[in-house]
C-alpha cells in the first residue's frame, strides 16, 4: 500500500465509517469500522469496534476492541482488552490487559503481561508471559519464559528451552477455595530440548535435560541425558531413553 496516494481517517467522539484501504487511522471515543480494513496504522482510544478483518503494518489499541474477523500485520500492542472472532497472525504482539481469541495464533514474538485466552494453537519463535493462559490446542515456541501470576493451560506444550516459574507472591486465598484458580501450569505434553519447571502438572515430560522444580507433579519424565527432581515435587516414574 502506497500511504500518500491513501487517504487517511480520523474519528472523534461517536462515529463510524466504512472499511477499505486506508493510510493512517485513528480514533479517540467510541467507533466501528464496518468491513474488512487495510491500512498503515491503526491506532484506537477508547472502544473501537471493527466489523470483519483488518491488516495493517501497526495496530495500537487503548482501551476495549473488538473484531468481528482475523487481524494480520507486523506490530501489535494493546493497552486494555481485545477480543479476536478469528485468528491472529501478527509479528510483533505485546499484550499488557487481556487478549481473547476465537482461532489460532502465529508470528515471531508474543509477550503478554495479563492473560490470554485462545480456542486454537500457537506458534512463535518467542513467547513470554507474566500472568496467565488458556490454549486450547498446542502451544509452540522455540523459547517459552512462563512467570505465571495466574492459571496456565494448553493441551501440548512443544519449544527449545521451556522455563516456567511462579510469581513469589502469587498464592491466593482463592487457590484454597478453587483448584481452577490455582497459580499452575497444567498440560497433558510437555517436550523440548531444556525444560525448567515449576507447579506444573503434566502427564508426560520429555527433554534432552528436565529440571522438575518444587510444586510439580509430573506421571512420567523421559530424558536424554541430564535429570534432576525437586524433593517436594511428584514425579511418577523418570526414564532415560
Amino acid at each position: 500500500m502506497n500511504e500518500q496516494q491513501a487517504r487517511n481517517l480520523k474519528i472523534n467522539g461517536i462515529g463510524q465509517s466504512a472499511g477499505g484501504t486506508y493510510g493512517k487511522i485513528s480514533t479517540d471515543g467510541i467507533a466501528t469500522l464496518n468491513g474488512d480494513t487495510d491500512c498503515v496504522s491503526l491506532t484506537s482510544n477508547g472502544t473501537l469496534k471493527l466489523k470483519g478483518s483488518a491488516r495493517a503494518q501497526e495496530f495500537r489499541m487503548n482501551g476495549k476492541a473488538s473484531a468481528e474477523g482475523p487481524l494480520y500485520g507486523k506490530k501489535l500492542r494493546i493497552d486494555g482488552m481485545l477480543n479476536i472472532a478469528g485468528d491472529l497472525r501478527v509479528e510483533q504482539n505485546d499484550i499488557n490487559g487481556i487478549l481473547t481469541i476465537t482461532g489460532s495464533a502465529s508470528g515471531e514474538r508474543m509477550e503478554i503481561d495479563g492473560s490470554m485466552k485462545l480456542e486454537g494453537s500457537a506458534e512463535f519463535e518467542t513467547f513470554k508471559v507474566h500472568g496467565g493462559f488458556q490454549i486450547g490446542e498446542m502451544l509452540n515456541a522455540g523459547t517459552l519464559d512462563i512467570y505465571m501470576a495466574g492459571a496456565c493451560r494448553a493441551k501440548e506444550i512443544g519449544g527449545e528451552r521451556i522455563q516456567v516459574r511462579r510469581k513469589a507472591s502469587a498464592r491466593s486465598l482463592l487457590a484454597f477455595l478453587s483448584p481452577a484458580l490455582a497459580v499452575r501450569l497444567t498440560a497433558d505434553v510437555i517436550e523440548g530440548d531444556d525444560i525448567r519447571l515449576e507447579e506444573t502438572k503434566a502427564d508426560v515430560v520429555r527433554g534432552n535435560s528436565v529440571i522438575i522444580g518444587p510444586g510439580c507433579e509430573i506421571g512420567r519424565v523421559e530424558y536424554r541425558h541430564r535429570y534432576e527432581a525437586d524433593p517436594s515435587a511428584s514425579v511418577g516414574r523418570a526414564e532415560q531413553v
